[in-house]
């Protein structure tokens, strides 16, 4: 019989008690995106009322913060606590901030694969 299934069944009673690092009790994962979205194309907003207006820059403003401020003080913060995050990162931010990836590259941050940019979504729509 086919498994429909990408590893084996095995339940959590069954399964060895996992020893973190150090005798650490607990394990934490920062995952932080790093997301670019194409001006004048419709994607995820804070206010529907504008989202077919072009340009729209009440829902593109809040998108290009992240980026441009917020994605600088959540360095700070990782930085101050010894964090090094997993960052799902969009192939167009290469292009569009490449500070922000030299800044990860120089923290050693894991990048993770997160599709072209966030205008385009999974169906090619």
């Amino acid at each position: 019989m086919k498994q429909d299934h990408f590893y084996e069944y095995w339940p959590i009673i069954d399964r060895p008690a996992i020893e973190w690092p150090g005798g650490k009790r607990l394990a934490v994962y920062i995952g932080l995106n790093i997301e670019h979205y194409e001006a004048g194309r419709p994607s995820i907003g804070i206010l529907d009322k504008t989202a077919n207006r072009d340009p729209d820059p009440l829902n593109e403003g809040w998108r290009d913060y992240g980026n441009r401020v917020g994605v600088w003080r959540i360095m700070e913060l990782l930085d101050k606590y010894g964090i090094r995050p997993s960052v799902l990162l969009n192939a167009d931010a290469c292009e569009f901030y490449p500070r922000i990836i030299q800044e990860g590259n120089r923290r050693n941050w894991n990048w993770v694969a997160h599709g072209k940019n966030n205008s385009m979504f999974a169906g090619g729509v």
